[in-house]
């Protein structure tokens, strides 16, 4: 078996991964079965490939406005991006990310699209619609389809020594997978305008998953006390200031962690400072053959409650 990333590549097919996915197992951790492993499935023969598609031509616009925030009285924003080596052969790309919306842009924004609703009553119904979601989930039914371009299913995994070993969600890392529908996802990718940032480097640091050091429970913390990060690349130099874990909260300014203890290739701790609280985003800088590089964890990391 072997850690599941984003966005992965199925060596066994030579296209991405799906959620539904048999030999996908999910948790933190999540991983991929590979054959020999208990419950592989096979896959079937790999259909013949297609010609290579004709390249759309990239729209570019003005440096000036880098990293900038969907608005309704703007054009539709740049899809910005780095090329960057295939540990498996040729060449991939990562998005580069840009500021965080806020709830007031983010709701703005629907507003002006739907025709007559305000903000406020968009904002309602969407916590309606997500609140249905969760109870939906809770007994386990799924969705392949909501209006035709979300799709929700409900997650589990964890990892214990005995079958009988699981006695709550926190331990079985129950979650709800959302994502949006092949049909969506095309119609969306058909609209983006592109621009390369240029190619980065070979290798970054990577996070596979953040475990709370006061109770191993994974993807928690509590401010003031210690967190583990396990990847790989992770053997940064803690007194170098560009180097480091920064935490972000919602959309303020990042915040560089100072107090560090075991550091190795494969793991770190750091204390996360006292100051922050609710949810938040970490991210790992290192320096490698000679330029800073960095890795944003997929998921936000909440207070242990």
């Amino acid at each position: 078996m072997k850690t599941l990333h984003w966005d992965a590549i199925n060596p066994f097919t030579g296209l991405p991964f799906t959620w539904d996915d048999p030999n996908l197992r999910w948790g933190s951790p999540s991983y991929y079965l590979e054959p020999g492993d208990p419950g592989f499935v096979p896959y079937p023969s790999p259909v013949p490939k297609p010609g290579p598609k004709k390249k759309k031509p990239f729209r570019r616009k003005a440096a000036s406005k880098t990293h900038e925030i969907p608005n309704p009285t703007t054009t539709m924003p740049t899809f910005k991006y780095h090329i960057a080596p295939n540990p498996k052969g040729g060449f991939t790309t990562r998005p580069v990310l840009g500021e965080p919306v806020t709830d007031d842009a983010f709701f703005t924004i629907a507003a002006s699209k739907s025709g007559g609703l305000t903000a406020d009553q968009i904002k309602t119904g969407l916590t309606a619609v997500l609140d249905t979601i969760l109870e939906c989930s809770s007994g386990c039914a799924f969705s392949v389809g909501l209006l035709g371009k979300l799709r929700f299913r409900p997650t589990s995994g964890g990892s214990k020594t005995g079958p009988g070993d699981f006695h709550n969600p926190d331990e079985m890392n129950c979650d709800v997978a959302l994502s949006i529908s092949a049909d969506t996802r095309d119609a969306w990718r058909s609209t983006l305008s592109l621009e390369s940032l240029g190619e980065v480097g070979k290798v970054s640091p990577i996070i596979d998953s953040v475990l709370s050091q006061e109770n191993g429970a994974p993807g928690k913390y509590s401010p003031g006390t210690m967190i583990e990060l396990s990847g790989d690349r992770l053997d940064l130099d803690k007194s170098d200031v560009t180097q480091g874990v920064f935490f972000r909260s919602g959309s303020n300014p990042e915040v560089r962690a100072t107090v560090y203890g075991t550091i190795t290739p494969s793991s770190l701790s750091v204390l996360v400072p006292a100051t922050l609280s609710g949810p938040l985003s970490v991210r790992v800088a290192n320096k490698i053959n000679g330029s800073v590089r960095s890795f944003t964890y997929m998921d936000a990391i909440t207070p242990i409650v």
